[in-house]
């Protein structure tokens, strides 16, 4: 098993909450507008080699031989990935969870229904569910991220407690795991546990306010078309009416902003190559991005929402949401201490269009 499906494991293992002796911890959230329900995806991967076609779910079914268990079990096995030894590894961590859930319920419910049956008391059998959702499937959401939901349910005959385990992966030549930090930029936490807070704060009544703690390093997050999502566990955050909450915002760069873009307010100048340079600042500023600059790195990083990109001077190597680096055929220059980016990083990078007039 290599490192980054090792680190996937981590990230499998928890995020989750106790569901009776079954190892569950728990997850935490993320988002700008929250929603109850969640449909179906797609989603692009970025890699030296493109996806054709997006990834497939082969199922496997297990079942269980225990009188005092009655199990549904659909386990997802992912086929199409460009990386196949990190498919497969990712499969069988997949695998093996749902089997060692299986596993650890089956012992419980047994112990539950012999303690029962010794004290003549009426038992019936414990059920586990587990189903999941393929959320994106590599060929159609801007970050090119593969995204897949797994949601185990157990239950004594009470009221139940779904974990939801999220695996998000760049479908590349070499796939890894993809962390919010990736999508976000290194400082997304404070804006993003802020914006949590002021959506929950629109609806107090739905939420526990106090035990809102913010954003973890082993978020559950999964990404929908243009959505990101993040996920809380049932009861972290709200009563079990609300179900796992789920927080959402748009990873879009086709914003609205795009029809304001005048390139008349836009202090630029035409390089030898005949390529047209714009000021990232002025852009930054016209399209309300935050910008920051890192002078020992000489990179320029822009914020906005769920928008992130980075660029670094005389290296024709642009970032988008830190997924794998692309080529403009131009590098940003600095000039009277101001970077200038392409034109083509309006377009390619930032999916914006650029209008002269």
């Amino acid at each position: 098993m290599n490192k980054t499906t090792k680190n996937l494991f981590k990230m499998s293992a928890v995020g989750c909450a106790a569901i009776m002796g079954v190892s569950i911890a728990s997850l935490p959230v993320h988002a700008m507008t929250p929603t109850a329900v969640v449909t179906n995806v797609s989603s692009t991967a970025q890699s030296t080699t493109p996806a054709l076609t997006g990834v497939k779910i082969q199922e496997k079914v297990l079942s269980t031989s225990s009188k005092y268990l009655i199990a549904d079990i659909k386990v997802p096995q992912l086929t199409g990935m460009l990386d196949k030894q990190y498919q497969d590894e990712l499969n069988d961590i997949i695998l093996s969870q749902a089997e060692k859930d299986l596993t650890q319920w089956e012992k419980d419910a047994a112990e539950m229904g012999h303690k029962a049956q010794a004290g003549k008391q009426d038992f019936h059998p414990c059920t586990l569910n587990i189903t999941y959702e393929l959320k994106s499937d590599g060929t159609g959401n801007p970050a090119g991220v593969i995204s897949l939901k797994v949601i185990t349910e157990g239950s004594e005959g009470g009221t139940s407690m779904p974990r939801i385990d999220t695996y998000n992966v760049n479908n590349a030549a070499e796939a890894q795991r993809v962390t919010l930090s990736d999508l976000l930029g290194a400082n997304y936490k404070e804006k993003l546990d802020a914006d949590i807070l002021a959506e929950i704060k629109k609806d107090p009544d739905k939420y526990f306010l106090e035990e809102y703690k913010g954003t973890f390093v082993e978020q559950s997050f999964f990404i929908e078309k243009d959505d990101l999502v993040i996920v809380f566990p049932k009861y972290s955050i709200a009563p079990g009416y609300v179900g796992s909450p789920e927080f959402r915002f748009s990873l879009n760069h086709n914003s609205t902003d795009v029809a304001k873009l005048d390139l008349k307010k836009i202090a630029s100048f035409t390089n030898k190559d005949g390529v047209l340079m714009l000021s990232l600042r002025d852009l930054a500023n016209q399209l309300n991005y935050e910008l920051k600059w890192n002078q020992a790195t000489k990179t320029s990083e822009l914020m906005k929402g769920a928008q992130w990109a980075s660029v670094s001077i005389n290296k024709d190597s642009y970032f988008i949401a830190k997924m794998a680096p692309k080529a403009l055929g131009t590098a940003p220059v600095l000039q009277d201490n101001k970077t200038y980016v392409p034109v083509q990083f309006v377009t390619d990078i930032l999916h914006i269009e650029v209008q002269s007039n």
